[in-house]
């Protein structure tokens, strides 16, 4: 893939990024683009891009915080209660905390903020499959803005961004 700028072509490496999705912020000024680094079972990642007249260029570290907080939240909710017995209580034993997936959503502010859905995967012997927070991002920096609950990102949101709701956990 090639990015044209006033004429000018900045060839990239998206080619490589398996199953990618770009998003354009409303200005051009940035995009981000969704990847996974092993088909729909791999890791999701997002990276943001500026644009200007001297091509194309990363900011760095954009999913690092809002994955981190995640993942530490994740990793405090307890056992759903109907499951702390018997065959259920199999599972959680077994199970294992999953590397948590980030999933460009929207532009917010322009190009300013990103919404981005963090996610535990909805496969293998994953504890939470499927729960997810939404996180506003501020960019370029990257410092968590906000972190909504699914449901309340859904209520303030376009659901046709998010990941569906599959998980009733709490």
């Amino acid at each position: 893939m090639t990015v044209v700028i006033d004429g000018k072509q900045y060839p990239t490496d998206f080619w490589l990024k398996s199953s990618a999705e770009l998003g354009w912020a409303p200005d051009s000024s940035r995009f981000f683009l969704t990847w996974t680094d092993g088909g729909e079972t791999g890791g999701w990642h997002t990276q943001v891009y500026d644009v200007s007249s001297d091509g194309v260029h990363e900011l760095k570290g954009i999913e690092d915080a809002p994955r981190k907080d995640f993942n530490q939240s994740i990793r405090e909710l307890p056992i759903p209660k109907d499951e702390l017995k018997g065959a259920p209580r199999h599972f959680w034993d077994i199970s294992q905390y999953c590397y948590p997936n980030v999933v460009g959503s929207q532009w917010l502010n322009g190009s300013n903020e990103l919404l981005v859905s963090v996610l535990v995967p909805n496969l293998g012997d994953c504890r939470y499959m499927s729960e997810f927070n939404v996180y506003r991002v501020a960019i370029p920096s990257g410092q968590i803005l906000q972190k909504y609950a699914a449901r309340e990102a859904y209520k303030k949101f376009n659901p046709n961004n998010l990941p569906l709701i599959t998980a009733s956990y709490r």
